[in-house]
């Protein structure tokens, strides 16, 4: 753009806000059915509009809360491996019946027994136990060596599964799945916000020119009425015709409805800003009227379409959820083929023992015998004491294979899983592609509107000197009233068509950005504790 056209382009909006503001708070104060003052004005930023709209989205409020859910369910997998402590108890007071002849026709036996047990699982989809057991039977039945016995246990434990359900990828499956929809979710909540940061920017925007476009009609309402009121003192001395005044009428009365089509477009806006900040709707008085503080400077922007492009896949969302989604199906690929795997689980444990109690000697070695020659007491505790004083060479070592024949047979889940994978390539290739036709009709369509600023700053800058040139001449006699009022109506128009322009600009690069995944960088905005 010349500096010519920049110069015109920028006194053209050097007053046109405050000229609509000024209309705005000048206009008669409206007054509801209860007689009620119409809600003082709210004049607001761009900045403004957006940090407002972000806090009170419940769209955004729903998205923000979906991370937080899933990171919960990530802790959830993760809560697997914490440690587990078990206790159980055991007490019983049982009569048997005898069967062998020397133990009488009945016996009473008590039994208490006593658990704590504290497992771990492992990252290699294991578990290690470590349980310590202790129990003790007293009983009736005759010719018992040991009567109240104590018997201690204190057993290591492990379970491993060496080909099915083996590894740290296979073990920590659930954990990725969850971590990928919190990152799936955080995505999806920037994406939300680009949008969103977009409309707001489009409402504001629009706004603005419904504004500029009121102040516009105003203006050339005013100076259509100046005109017929020279043309009604002209009549009235006989130097205009009737013509001339029924003509100014129809040209006053013709901006009167474009003025009241533009307050209803004003209003419109006004409507669609307002539902964005989430203001009640209802009763009209009882909203604010939203005044636009910021002026829609012309900025010309010259971008790269490979750094636009550049830009879009290492910033829009959806490349990071297709790109996720990828990295989770080559997972899935991973763990359905372990699933095929036969079963061969590993069992170790070793374990030292401990027994105390009430022991009798009995004549000769002999319990038959009857007679009890002397007496050696123990406790529960010497039953314990002895676990640890024994160093134990009790262990047991076991593999245990299982191949189910739905694993020999059966290749669904594994091709499933990698028609998913090949799905998502697909599908991730294609959000490229369609970045790069949004990214090309993104910039095509700000140079076009770039061109229309200069354009139409440049014409409605020379109508503005014709129809001063016709004026004067009006003034003098040498054309009527129709004739400037075309010029005066193109001119009009003129102001409104450099006013979409710039508008349109600025609407251009908001969606450029949008296109681009940058909105939130370039405009700096940060939303609660979420880093994009």
């Amino acid at each position: 753009m010349n500096q010519s056209a920049t110069a015109v382009a920028k006194r053209s909006w050097a007053w046109p806000l405050a000229i609509g503001v000024a209309v705005l708070l000048a206009a008669p104060v409206l007054a509801g059915p209860a007689g009620e003052q119409e809600t003082a004005p709210l004049t607001l930023s761009l900045r403004d509009c957006i940090a407002r709209t972000l806090a009170v989205s419940l769209d955004v409020s729903i998205e923000a809360l979906n991370p937080a859910i899933f990171d919960e369910s990530v802790a959830e997998a993760g809560e697997k491996y914490l440690p587990a402590f078990g206790l159980s108890f055991l007490n019983q007071n049982r009569t048997i019946l005898g069967t062998w002849g020397v133990e009488g026709t009945s016996y009473s036996n008590k039994y208490d027994y006593y658990n704590a047990d504290l497992s771990q699982r492992l990252p290699t989809g294991g578990t290690v136990t470590l349980a310590f057991t202790h129990s003790m039977t007293n009983t009736e039945r005759a010719y018992t060596v040991i009567n109240p016995s104590y018997y201690s246990e204190l057993e290591l434990a492990i379970s491993q599964p060496l080909l099915k359900g083996f590894g740290p990828k296979v073990e920590r499956a659930e954990t990725r799945r969850a971590r990928s929809q919190a990152d799936i979710s955080r995505q999806t909540l920037k994406a939300t916000l680009l949008q969103t940061v977009c409309d707001v920017e489009i409402a504001y925007w629009n706004l603005v020119y419904s504004l500029e476009s009121l102040r516009v009609a105003e203006l050339s309402l005013e100076q259509s009425r100046e005109i017929l009121k020279r043309s009604q003192e002209g009549a009235r001395v006989g130097t205009k015709s009737a013509v001339e005044v029924l003509s100014a009428e129809t040209e006053v009365a013709g901006w009167e409805n474009s003025v009241f089509s533009a307050r209803l477009l004003v209003d419109e806006r006004q409507d669609s800003l307002r539902k964005l900040l989430n203001m009640p709707a209802g009763d009209p008085f009882a909203v604010p009227e939203i005044i636009p503080s910021d002026k829609p400077e012309f900025e010309k922007r010259a971008v790269r379409y490979e750094d636009a492009v550049a830009a879009a896949l290492r910033e829009r969302p959806e490349i990071a959820m297709v790109e996720n989604e990828l990295a989770q199906s080559a997972a899935e690929v991973g763990y359905a083929k372990n699933q095929l795997l036969p079963e061969l689980n590993l069992q170790f444990s070793t374990w030292n023992p401990g027994q105390s109690g009430v022991k009798y000697i009995y004549q000769d070695g002999n319990p038959f015998s009857g007679i009890v020659v002397d007496v050696i007491k123990g406790s529960r505790m010497d039953s314990i004491k002895d676990v640890f004083r024994k160093g134990s060479k009790n262990w047991t070592l076991s593999l245990n294979f299982n191949l189910p024949l739905g694993n020999v047979f059966s290749r669904a889940r594994v091709a499933k899983a990698q028609l998913e994978g090949e799905r998502v390539a697909l599908e991730l290739e294609k959000r490229k592609k369609d970045i790069g036709y949004e990214i090309a009709e993104a910039l095509k369509d700000l140079a076009a509107n770039q061109r229309k600023v200069e354009t139409s700053a440049a014409y409605r800058a020379l109508l503005e000197k014709r129809v001063e040139a016709e004026l004067q001449r009006y003034q003098v006699g040498l054309v009527g009233s129709e004739w400037l009022f075309s010029y005066q109506g193109r001119l009009a128009q003129a102001r409104n068509d450099e006013s979409r322009a710039i508008i349109d600009c600025r609407i251009a690069l908001a969606r450029l950005e949008k296109a681009m995944g940058t909105t939130l960088k370039s405009k700096n905005l940060k939303f609660r504790e979420f880093e994009f």
